[in-house]
């Protein structure tokens, strides 16, 4: 298992772990990615991922703007789930960066999985955002400096 920052070249694998989530789950609102949404992230955001031998596990796509990286979107393949890439990949973001950074993300508050990830890994509940997804869900924000 390694972390890698992402490049155009993994554009491809980034967009067909997407599809598997998809086919899998089907649009969610808990992932809603469809294509055009994804390919302006994937043309906007900074990625990282996380690779066993030569095949991508899971990947975020964040921001930076200033003293915060902003996390757009988490994507782990189905086969992979519940392995500990996601928390390895977190644990670098964390680890990289930098004094005086904060991470932010939100979850749909049906990801209890996810929230329970984040958690362990020191990311703290900000704020709720009530009816933010397509289904009426709330938004929680998480936050870790």
């Amino acid at each position: 298992m390694h972390v890698e920052v992402l490049k155009g070249s993994h554009k491809p694998a980034m967009r067909a772990l997407v599809e598997a989530i998809h086919q899998e789950q089907g649009l969610l609102p808990q992932f809603y990615w469809p294509n055009d949404l994804l390919g302006a992230e994937l043309a906007t955001a900074e990625a990282l991922g996380v690779f066993e031998g030569e095949t991508l596990t899971g990947f975020i796509l964040y921001r930076e703007v200033p003293d915060v990286w902003e996390i757009s979107l988490v994507a782990t393949h189905p086969q992979y789930r519940r392995r500990g890439y996601m928390e390895k990949l977190l644990e670098h973001m964390i680890a990289a960066k930098g004094q005086g950074r904060a991470i932010w993300l939100e979850v749909h508050e049906e990801n209890v999985s996810a929230q329970k990830l984040y958690e362990k890994l020191g990311f703290k509940e900000v704020r709720r955002r009530p009816r933010y997804y397509k289904d009426g869900a709330t938004a929680i924000l998480y936050s870790v400096s």
